[in-house]
């Protein structure tokens, strides 16, 4: 793998070298030709020849030839993303491994904003209050971007960009019925065009079963899933003057999940709603052609009530069954100004600033029925130096104040160098963190009984400090017009410190007096002893030996070593084809507690969607994702290499620029597969047929 690194490098300076040309050009021609926008990478708009940064675009064509029905399987098209689902949590997604059941080292947004849960850091895919339906394009980082957003885009960042009413108008139904009870029904409703305000109205029900239960060969029982999600969205926006333009979005998202395992006593009443509700409202003002600012607040709310029962681990194979309250509520404000001009025929400059207000409540996991809260505050900028014609140097950075990590600066320099007015060698380095969330800052899971703390779960025993990245980066991207060809690669070494890790650790013997219990003579003390001694009121289960919980840690030092490459290739009337592929080693350093961080990451990533146009407005796609042997961490573990395939037929109807369709898509056609943990979790294959009417 280190070869196929080194062998990567030296292709792409010999690529650079041997395409460099005269540059004969006007200043500017190289970077701003007619070609893609991109607005993620450094929070302008600009081309993927002149970002600082690797962005994947899955556009609406890929999106709807996919036949996925849910946002996070999107994920499965851009290179080195990593995809599960399991029966107790929201499906998680990692970038090139490191991944876990609440994976938050990747920034999740829905048009600027961010969605991340303030309690995990990770994102509850299911009940974002947007649909597949709604999404126009959602453009990925795929590496560090602390520069242009701070902590915890530590991994990449995902913005899922939904459509503008004023792009749109009359109605349109969608119906996708399937086998096992699925169903997905949905409604979109736009204003008439040419009205004062462009809105539009979308909504959803949809019902599923992700997982049933089956018998292992040791004679267990494993977790099933069926969810029932109902969304509804609204969306407005009015020119009020030519030079102003103001935004409004909400949207709510509601949530029952039948979970558990048949015999587990706890599962019995262990059904988990949800709820989710954001508003966001945004002004933008245009000073020229070149000079912007924009000012935005949105607010978004998250409530689980899961069941009453719990098991508490003791150790030793010794469990409880505790009574819980089970609710978790979260909030989120943020105030976020931008302003962008260029300073010169070379110059171009952003700046901006923004406030945070985050909170959790949990009795369950904080030991308190009153709200947590943490505020953070960010100053971001980048400045833009065209000095040749051919050359363009990008530095940006955050500086930031976090309450749980201090002050952070992220900073990355990136050169990008164009070798036609179709191509361009990129350059770049820089740092990222990932700040500690709520739980991992102040859990402290107690399980009561009379009163009193019998057994004692997760708890936050230290002070963490952030997890850090420092990457390197060569990137080399074509958009070859003429061939209809599009060539995306990179190849990246990023060394990460302070690793976020949990592990078990034990708590003393406690008297009913609450003195400390010395171990008899000859007893071997069970390590290591938890970092802090356990709160007031501890009165353990067992009086008569050490007892179980678990505690958040910083780990050690390792080095991710990667290449990727993506080719997107179309012709009008034949088709197109959508080839990623990357290669990832971890190579653990001093400190690491988890081995399986090295298998954390498959060797190789790859997936291909191919669409092909048939006669009589038919349209066939396939989708192929395939995944070497890994391992997802914490509470995942290890699943084999494993291949999927989707295919969906689909025929247009109505008016030739109509959006009428008919289709049957079968997900998973070679059958169930093992997901996020090979003995508990079988991915279930669907097959369905959709219907979406427009007029």
């Amino acid at each position: 793998m280190k070869w196929f690194v080194r062998q990567s490098v030296l292709c792409v300076h010999v690529a650079g070298a041997a395409l460099l040309p005269s540059f004969a050009a006007s200043a500017g021609d190289f970077f701003f030709d007619d070609i893609p926008i991109v607005l993620t990478a450094s929070r302008l708009e600009q081309s993927p020849l002149d970002a600082p940064a690797a962005v994947t675009v899955i556009d609406r064509e890929m999106i709807a030839a996919s036949g996925f029905t849910e946002i996070h399987d999107l994920l499965r098209l851009v290179p080195g993303f990593l995809v599960a689902q399991w029966a107790a949590g929201s499906p998680t997604i990692a970038n090139h491994g490191l991944g876990d059941a609440y994976n938050g080292r990747i920034k999740v947004m829905i048009d600027g904003r961010t969605v991340n849960s303030p309690l995990r850091g990770n994102t509850n895919w299911r009940e974002l209050p947007v649909r597949v339906d709604d999404v126009e394009r959602i453009e990925v980082v795929r590496g560090p971007n602390g520069a242009a957003y701070g902590v915890n885009a530590f991994q990449g960042v995902v913005n899922i960009i939904t459509r503008a009413p004023s792009t749109e108008d009359g109605a349109t139904l969608i119906s996708r019925l399937g086998q096992d009870g699925f169903y997905d029904h949905g409604f979109r409703v736009n204003g008439p065009s040419g009205g004062a305000v462009d809105w539009r109205l979308s909504g959803s029900r949809r019902a599923a079963t992700t997982f049933r239960s089956f018998i292992r060969p040791d004679g267990a029982a494993t977790p099933y899933e069926h969810l029932l999600v109902d969304t509804v969205n609204f969306s407005a926006s009015t020119q009020l003057t030519p030079y102003d333009e103001l935004r409004l979005q909400l949207g709510t998202s509601d949530g029952t999940y039948e979970r558990g395992t048949p015999g587990i006593l706890a599962d019995l009443d262990n059904d988990v709603r949800t709820r989710a509700d954001y508003v966001h409202l945004a002004w933008m003002h245009s000073f020229g052609a070149e000079s912007n600012f924009a000012l935005q607040y949105y607010r978004q709310t998250e409530h689980m009530q899961s069941g009453k029962l719990a098991v508490a681990d003791l150790g030793g194979r010794q469990s409880r069954l505790a009574a819980v309250d089970g609710a978790v509520d979260t909030t989120r404000d943020d105030l976020e100004m931008q302003y962008s001009t260029r300073l010169g025929a070379a110059w171009q400059m952003m700046i901006g600033a923004g406030v945070r207000q985050e909170s959790a409540r949990s009795p369950d996991f904080f030991n308190t029925s009153r709200a947590l809260y943490w505020r953070h505050a960010q100053v971001f900028g980048s400045l833009a130096w065209q000095p040749l014609e051919w050359l363009k140097i990008d530095a940006g950075g955050t500086l930031e104040r976090h309450d749980y990590s201090g002050e952070l600066f992220s900073p990355r320099l990136a050169v990008n160098i164009a070798l036609s007015p179709q191509s361009s060698l990129r350059l770049s380095g820089g740092m990222a963190y990932h700040a500690p969330t709520l739980l991992q800052s102040d859990a402290e899971q107690a399980y009561r009984e009379g009163g009193a703390i019998k057994a004692l779960g997760l708890r936050a025993t230290q002070t963490l400090q952030p997890e850090r990245v420092r990457f390197a980066e060569i990137g080399y991207v074509a958009l070859l017009k003429d061939l209809g060809l599009n060539l995306d690669v990179r190849v990246f070494h990023e060394r990460y410190d302070r690793y976020f890790d949990e592990r078990t650790c034990w708590n003393p013997i406690i008297a009913p007096d609450g003195s400390v219990v010395a171990l008899r003579r000859g007893a071997t003390p069970r390590t290591p002893p938890c970092n802090a001694p356990p709160p007031a009121g501890y009165v353990p289960y067992l009086q008569n030996g050490q007892q179980r919980a678990s505690e958040f840690l910083n780990s050690g030092s390792f080095v991710m070593d990667g290449a990727e490459f993506s080719i997107d290739w179309q012709r009008p009337g034949w088709g197109r084809i959508v080839l990623s592929q990357a290669f990832i080693e971890i190579d653990a350093g001093k400190g690491v507690l988890d081995p399986d961080i090295v298998v954390s990451a498959p060797q190789a990533v790859s997936s291909l969607l191919l669409i092909k146009d048939l006669p009589d407005r038919w349209r066939a796609s396939i989708g192929y994702y395939h995944n070497e042997q890994m391992m997802w961490l914490n509470q995942g573990d290890l699943v084999p290499s494993r291949d999927r395939v989707d295919i969906k037929l689909a025929r247009s109807f109505g008016p030739a620029r109509s959006d009428n369709e008919f289709a049957i898509t079968a997900q998973s056609v070679g059958g169930r597969y093992p997901d996020f943990h090979e003995g508990r979790y079988r991915a279930e294959p669907q097959l369905f047929a959709s219907l979406r009417v427009s007029w």
